[in-house]
């Protein structure tokens, strides 16, 4: 199978020529941010009123399928890692709404998440807890940039993003949401660094509409290593899986469960698939690593696919398929040595992805152990 392939006008940075920031406050920070995540996972059993434990953010989730992800004949500077030759990989993929709620859809908003999982990727996972599961996890959202790049960012926007969507959605309260989220609650005076990149990424989080969660592109927004040199990821529909949708409008406001009801019906009815494909930094200034809420110009270098992920026809509508679904954990950080995280908020995301897994699994009575295929997840 030979994937198709632009090349880009530039050579590709290379990973050992990025330079992480470094912050001496960085470690104080990202504790006070755990624990914050733990204090609000453990609080969500009451506030979300569900009987369990949600998750701060992606809490509701819309189905986990089963999978098969297929990687091309990827050359020279594309076939880097898991990339680097032919293979087929079984695999499960989750969608979820990207807010910490439990609430008809019409309550949340349209950022979604898809979170794929691969299984019998060989080498040892960056997890120091499950170094030899086999697993491998891609975290994607339906939008190209992020709105937090430090850990004092997340620990300040964790806390205004649990009052989505009514902080934006209600008048009374816009302008001072606004106003706390670009000073991080008036801890920045000066405004030449107040967090404009951060807030217009948050805000174009609003824009994103309503639509078939398969006719969504999912992009990583954080940058990995990629072999020797670094890039982001994203999933975009196939124009033939594209075309084939039949369930084209989401009408929240008819259907409580109009995301859901959506995928279950289109999962049933006919396969679907992706093309996974990875975009090179060729350039650190114009494509930072550190600043996730800036988009990186494809001018500079453009997406090229990588691998395919196909969605058999399947029946996802149990009550089952839910609880398999809140029950898996995906995380970034669940990767390899040529595909590492890389920036302070990717870093960030290494323990608070964990210890919010570890604690919502124990507040639910669940075992946390990593599946070992789709089968073992869906029968």
């Amino acid at each position: 199978m030979a994937l198709s392939q632009r090349g880009s006008t530039m050579d590709p940075v290379r990973y050992e020529d990025y330079r992480p920031v470094e912050r001496p406050s960085y470690q104080a920070e990202l504790d006070a941010v755990v624990a914050q995540v733990a204090q609000r996972t453990g609080a969500s059993v009451e506030r979300e009123a569900v009987g369990r434990a949600v998750r701060t953010a992606h809490g509701k989730t819309y189905g986990l399928l089963k999978a098969t992800v297929t990687v091309g004949d990827n050359r020279g500077f594309h076939g880097q890692g898991i990339f680097a030759r032919p293979t087929v990989y079984d695999a499960v993929v989750r969608y979820s709404n990207g807010l910490g709620h439990q609430r008809p859809d019409h309550q949340l908003g349209a950022a979604c998440g898809m979170g794929i999982k691969l299984f019998g990727v060989p080498g040892r996972s960056l997890l120091a807890d499950e170094p030899d599961t086999g697993t491998f996890d891609l975290n994607l959202i339906n939008n190209d940039v992020f709105f937090a790049n430090t850990a004092y960012d997340y620990m300040v926007v964790e806390e205004l993003f649990a009052e989505l969507p009514e902080g934006l959605a209600n008048p009374a309260r816009r302008k001072t949401w606004m106003a706390e989220f670009l000073t991080r609650r008036g801890t920045l005076t000066d405004p030449d660094g107040w967090l404009w990149d951060e807030l217009f990424a948050m805000l174009s989080f609003t824009t994103v509409p309503r639509r078939n969660l398969l006719s969504y592109t999912y992009n990583s927004m954080g940058a990995f290593r990629y072999g020797d040199h670094i890039a982001k990821i994203r999933t975009v529909p196939t124009a033939e899986s594209l075309a084939a949708l039949t369930h084209q409008i989401v009408d929240v406001r008819a259907d409580n469960e109009a995301f859901r009801r959506t995928l279950v019906a289109e999962a049933t009815e006919r396969d679907h698939s992706f093309e996974l494909q990875v975009q090179l930094n060729t350039d650190l200034a114009r494509m930072p690593v550190d600043n996730t809420s800036v988009k990186w110009p494809e001018e500079l270098s453009p997406w090229v696919t990588v691998a395919r992920v196909d969605l058999p026809r399947q029946d996802i509508g149990g009550e089952d398929n839910v609880e398999a679904a809140d029950a898996t954990s995906i995380t970034p950080w669940r990767s390899r040595e040529e595909h590492r995280p890389i920036g302070e908020i990717q870093r960030v995301r290494q323990e608070v992805y964990r210890r919010s897994s570890i604690e919502r699994h124990r507040l639910n009575g669940q075992q946390r152990r990593e599946p070992v295929s789709s089968a073992q997840l869906l029968g």
